[in-house]
């Protein structure tokens, strides 16, 4: 059933793309507001959401044709209506969410496990030493990795959706921000990650061996996403 509804939303997804470039550029910008204020709201249920943005965008199609605007649509609150919308929707299933934090955190170890092997592979051609890998090490610097990208994504979120409606909204300076933040939490990372004693078993695998893990962890946490 999750299966079917993922295929569901990236339909709903790229039908929006395609039907909003029909709108004007006042109308487009309100509702391009409206549809970041509700997708940037983790708690909501994915596939209705996209269905009520896509009602919202047929909604001020026809009204646009009639002469009308977004804002007679959403009346002279944008907000309080997005907030009245986001109480009505359900809200995702515990056992979606969880699905998404495990894809997201093998993708992750995929990742790490890839670029250690190509190191491996690559930096012995230069005359140089790849680090030893720890397990107890690299466990902890996964899990500040998540913990960090969390942080950063809800700071960068709470940026974005407290200048929607507002004429700041979609400005340089917003995005600035979002980027700022997102470059600070990796910094972080780095930094601990460079600091952090080495402690735990040595991984003495050859480089082919850390790519072939990482190639199928990214695999199986594709096919996570997507289930």
């Amino acid at each position: 059933m999750f299966k079917n509804n993922r295929k569901e939303i990236k339909a709903l997804i790229e039908e929006n793309n395609r039907l909003r470039q029909q709108l004007t550029p006042d109308n487009l910008k309100l509702y391009e507001d409206m549809m970041l204020y509700i997708r940037t709201d983790m708690r909501l249920a994915e596939y209705e959401s996209e269905q009520i943005l896509m009602e919202m965008l047929h909604h001020i199609i026809d009204s646009q044709k009639d002469g009308k605007t977004a804002k007679d649509v959403f009346g002279g609150n944008p907000k309080d209506y997005a907030e009245e919308l986001i109480a009505e929707l359900p809200r995702e299933k515990k056992r979606n969410v969880a699905q998404f934090i495990i894809a997201q955190f093998v993708v992750l170890i995929g990742i790490v496990s890839l670029v250690e092997g190509l190191g491996k592979l690559v930096l012995p051609l230069f005359g140089l030493k790849a680090p030893a890998v720890v397990a107890g090490s690299l466990m902890v610097t996964l899990m500040m990795i998540a913990v960090f990208a969390s942080i950063a994504i809800y700071w960068i979120f709470k940026q974005i959706r407290r200048n929607l409606f507002t004429e700041r909204a979609n400005s340089k300076w917003q995005y600035a921000q979002a980027g700022l933040i997102g470059a600070v939490a990796f910094m972080a990372m780095v930094g601990i990650a460079f600091l952090l004693p080495d402690w735990g078993i040595p991984l003495a695998f050859a480089w082919w061996t850390y790519v072939l893990i990482g190639v199928f962890l990214l695999i199986i946490g594709k096919r996570l996403q997507a289930a």
